[in-house]
């Protein structure tokens, strides 16, 4: 929609849907080093059940062949019929909204341009919000019962640890992991045992920059210094200088492919601005809107009965609104790995 935006006594020509569109094309390096990699898949059928506004939706799935053995063609055996058999796993949208303002004040008497700079800082705003409810999803999902063997801890870290683990969590399907998320001190390990190589993103304009993310032995890893940690203390537990010390233990999230299941839901009003021409003597607003859902495949959400038409990060986050689908763990990609890191050397 066609409108203006004032920046101090300047008023710019501001239509909210291109900027929308603009706000929505800034890449989220997270999301995208997740789709790329094959850990997070966006959805079209998920898209398609709640284009009209829903806010839960389900998806069929047929569980895996029974095993058994085969029967005998002999010409006098008769066969035996397996049944196919399958269920359902429940997800849900959620919604944000998030404005900022600034005076106008500050724009009229100074050099300073707010408003721009808010508008301009909008999308990686909202991209750290997705890496902080990717891990707080994984992390309620790992708090289910049944989800014990996916959250390993070492009490060492070296270059076998990470392959390990995902050996150790998803035995002879442990290619299939693909993803983790790691605190900087692991990385830094792994990167002193040569074992990492930074990735780099290049943007529309070819302009290419490293990013914080590196692959280690072909599993793409994003770091992140808002990943868990448990601090370092001593043997009495009271201090974290003295010696012998319990290192800090770092969480590692790890994910396979398809572990996340993404799509994002219509808004009719995803950004627009207004102003209050009173309040400080002039103030200038962008608000944004969005809906989407992010949904570990093999889960089932269940909504708490204090849920409205959108659960708080809390309940999203919480291991109770959260039962496994799937039969079996093991089809379930995501996982947890609690080490020391660098820093404990």
């Amino acid at each position: 929609m066609a409108g203006t935006l004032t920046i101090g006594s300047t008023k710019y020509p501001f239509d909210t849907e291109i900027f929308a569109l603009e706000w929505g094309q800034v890449p989220d390096l997270v999301k995208t080093a997740m789709v790329n990699s094959g850990a997070m898949v966006e959805d079209a059928y998920i898209g398609s059940l709640i284009a009209n506004g829903s806010n839960t939706y389900t998806i069929p799935f047929y569980n895996d062949l029974a095993d058994g053995d085969e029967d005998n063609y002999d010409g006098q055996t008769d066969m035996t019929a397996g049944e196919s058999t399958g269920d359902s796993q429940t997800g849900v949208v959620y919604g944000r909204m998030k404005a900022w303002k600034a005076p106008q004040f500050a724009a009229d008497f100074t050099t300073a341009k707010p408003m721009a700079h808010i508008a301009a800082r909008i999308a990686p705003w909202y991209n750290r919000q997705t890496q902080k409810r990717i891990i707080g999803i994984a992390n309620g999902v790992l708090g289910v019962t049944g989800m014990a063997s996916h959250a390993v801890t070492k009490s060492k870290l070296d270059e076998n640890t990470l392959s390990d683990v995902t050996q150790e969590i998803w035995g002879d399907n442990k290619g299939s992991i693909v993803m983790a998320i790691m605190h900087s001190a692991v990385a830094q390990e792994f990167e002193d045992l040569n074992r990492s190589n930074y990735l780099k993103y290049t943007d529309a304009n070819g302009m290419t920059s490293v990013v914080r993310t590196i692959n280690i032995n072909g599993i793409t890893c994003i770091i992140d210094d808002g990943m868990p940690v448990t601090p370092a203390v001593d043997a009495s537990g009271t201090g974290q200088t003295a010696t012998p010390a319990k290192p800090a233990m770092y969480d590692t999230f790890l994910f396979g492919v398809g572990a996340l299941r993404h799509a994002s839901a219509p808004v009719t009003m995803p950004v627009e601005t207004w102003r209050d021409p009173v309040k400080n003597g002039g103030m200038d607003f962008i608000g944004t809107r969005r809906r989407e859902t992010i949904h570990p495949n093999g889960m089932s959400f269940k909504a708490p009965t204090a849920m409205g038409d959108s659960p708080t990060n809390a309940q999203l986050f919480a291991s109770a609104n959260w039962k496994m689908a799937y039969p079996d763990a093991k089809g379930i990609l995501i996982g947890k790995m609690t080490t020391p890191g660098h820093a404990a050397e």
